[in-house]
């Protein structure tokens, strides 16, 4: 899978997982990203939401998850084109990225520190996260984001800022799906690198409206409209006449 393609996937993981608070009466909003493997450029995506059914469209294409259906559908409307990965092969994909990853620690850790950092550094942009705990802390600092009054929350593990979030609370009457989406993100933890920032996300009250993070680069997305819409079921299907292909995770598992 291109670096772009598996940091993409892990960008809308991450959104979805972010915004767990704000789903259960029917929400819309459009953000920015930019950074990462991005670089100068900006990405623009839209993401609709109802109960169990999410979906985020950008550039790169559309990404719908169905949590009803446990499945994961990336479709491609350009060539008419979809693949669809259930959790269950999510997570079969997942475990086996972090035996390598484990093998690979195993290998390094009677090199020279110096090399031993580099190497570990390198092990971080395949995928690897580090181990440990994630602390919370909220800075005191407020901005308006898109009208909405934000308060700064940054998530550390040990002396390391894994990510910077402006949240509000005057989004407000969406928490019915938290847990669902608290669920989803521990079950895309290890494939997205973000092990601990789920359950670190739970003690964050608000909406998030910028999330600032190194990953593959830095990266930032940043909410720039929020409000209320009921989108119609079919919306969250994958469109008549479109061709399945093979989840390019799916085909990677046998690697």
């Amino acid at each position: 899978m291109k670096t772009y393609g598996r940091t993409h996937f892990i960008g809308l993981c991450l959104a979805l997982l972010l915004a767990g608070s704000a789903f259960s009466q029917g929400l819309y909003w459009e953000s920015t990203t930019s950074g990462g493997p991005l670089k100068d450029k900006e990405n623009l995506s839209q993401t609709f939401a109802m109960p169990k059914m999410f979906k985020i469209v950008n550039p790169g294409g559309v990404m719908i998850l169905r949590m009803d259906q446990e499945k994961i559908y990336n479709v491609d409307p350009a060539k008419k084109t979809y693949s669809e990965m259930t959790f269950a092969e999510m997570e079969a994909y997942a475990k086996k990225a972090g035996d390598k990853m484990a093998q690979f620690r195993e290998k390094i850790k009677n090199l020279p520190p110096d090399q031993r950092k580099q190497m570990e550094a390198m092990g971080g942009m395949m995928g690897g996260g580090a181990d440990g705990p994630v602390d919370v802390s909220a800075t005191g600092e407020k901005k308006t984001i898109a009208g909405f009054a934000c308060t700064r929350y940054i998530m550390k593990r040990g002396d390391k800022e894994m990510m910077s979030l402006w949240v509000t609370k005057d989004v407000t009457g969406f928490d019915n799906l938290r847990k669902d989406l608290m669920e989803f993100g521990k079950r895309t933890a290890a494939l997205t690198n973000m092990s601990g920032l789920g359950e670190a996300y739970q003690k964050i009250d608000g909406f998030p409206m910028q999330t600032d993070m190194d990953m593959m680069g830095k990266m930032s997305m940043v909410v720039t409209k929020v409000e209320k819409r009921s989108t119609p079921a079919a919306e969250f299907s994958v469109p008549a006449g479109y061709t399945k292909t093979e989840s390019p995770l799916v085909g990677r598992q046998g690697q």
